[in-house]
């Protein structure tokens, strides 16, 4: 067991979210067996509450090792804050979790972007459609998309990063056995199996509904940056975008439409100084020299709508359109008209599924066949 069953006794002892971890770490320079080992009397010098003192006085460790033998049993992954692997983004604020408790792959967190994409769970269709080809483009351009697997937006996100073949971290508020909502047991169970489920909920925890904006200090932490895509001024999104700053993270956010609900909390954002943004390219290119090898714009197709070029005499070239041979293609460029833009969203409601309609139209651009429009609409060109 090493020393991960003393880690597992200090988050025991500190509520999640507490400064306490870090306050012990520093006093003791993170050596988590001279904290365990320590008395009152030096805790004391910690400055540490009654409360505080009272909990690390109690030295068992049954519950760290019953915890430990259930993550075996369960083939959960338990990541501390003494690990190498520890992500340094996330050790360098004050409330950082002493323990984590993961499922799948765990990244190489640090020398990769990573971006927190968050909403309100109340979306509408053009949150959903702006969160899908945002966090689309983010992953396929190589940066981890980070969210809480809400249901709303964190869950069109996540989604949209697993139809990119690309990489998301969910961060969830609750014990890693616990599927919440209910309704995302599925999308839970693919992204522990392709890609990373991580919480600091032991998996004895209670739910509570305190747990959820403790998690998101987690996701902001986690991430270079935050995107808001559509948030009313009560939004949970909120907490994060404000946990960000405080972080000295970047904030950026989708302008919504003037006097709609769900656009209330973006737009207040980038009255108070968010970086408006329109498209994955804005962000991406604003950290491709932290990250040259790691992520790239230049992986996306161009969504101009000047997509057809032009010679020195006005004459419009000619393209080399490569044929459609794929039955799906087909199909769905039938469904398309040159002048009436629809949505992948309803496309996919003559019985496509909507992570194929989205394949089908992205190949469809790329031998330009249809035009992409704002709204992440499309026509025929």
């Amino acid at each position: 067991m090493d020393n991960i069953i003393y880690w597992i006794w200090l988050s025991l002892a500190a509520s999640p979210g507490s400064t306490l971890t870090r306050k012990l770490c520093e006093f003791f320079d993170a050596d988590i067996r001279a904290i365990y080992e320590a008395d009152a009397s030096l805790y004391r010098q910690v400055k540490l509450t009654a409360k505080n003192i009272a909990a690390l006085s109690d030295k068992s460790l049954d519950n760290a090792e019953n915890i430990i033998n259930w993550c075996n049993a369960k083939h959960v992954k338990i990541l501390t804050y003494g690990d190498k692997a520890y992500p340094e983004k996330l050790r360098a604020i004050t409330n950082c979790p002493p323990v984590l408790y993961y499922i799948g792959e765990l990244y190489d967190i640090d020398n990769l972007l990573t971006v927190a994409s968050v909403g309100t769970r109340k979306m509408t269709k053009y949150g959903h459609d702006t969160a899908y080809s945002f966090c689309y483009d983010l992953a396929k351009s190589g940066a981890v998309v980070v969210s809480g697997l809400a249901a709303g937006i964190d869950t069109v996100c996540h989604r949209a990063a697993l139809d990119a073949g690309g990489k998301t971290i969910a961060v969830i508020g609750t014990r890693i056995d616990k599927v919440y909502p209910a309704e995302n047991r599925e999308i839970m169970r693919e992204i522990a199996r392709k890609c990373l489920l991580i919480t600091e909920f032991h998996p004895f925890s209670k739910t509570q509904p305190m747990n959820f904006p403790k998690r998101n200090r987690i996701v902001s932490a986690l991430s270079d940056a935050t995107v808001v895509f559509e948030a009313d001024t009560k939004s949970g999104s909120l907490i994060t975008a404000d946990l960000a700053r405080k972080q000295n993270r970047k904030v950026y956010s989708i302008p919504g439409k003037i006097g709609e609900t769900g656009s209330l909390g973006t737009n207040e954002l980038i009255q108070d100084g968010a970086v408006l943004v329109t498209r994955a390219s804005d962000i991406l290119n604003e950290y491709k020299d932290k990250y040259p090898l790691k992520c790239s714009s230049e992986r996306l197709f161009d969504y101009s709508p000047a997509s057809q070029i032009k010679d020195s005499f006005g004459k419009k070239q000619k393209e080399n359109i490569i044929p459609i041979t794929d039955p799906l293609q087909k199909q769905i460029y039938g469904m398309l008209s040159v002048d009436t833009p629809i949505s992948p969203e309803e496309l996919s409601l003559n019985g496509i599924s909507y992570s194929d309609t989205v394949t089908a139209l992205t190949m469809l651009e790329t031998y330009g066949y249809v035009r992409l429009h704002p709204g992440n609409l499309y026509t025929k060109k």
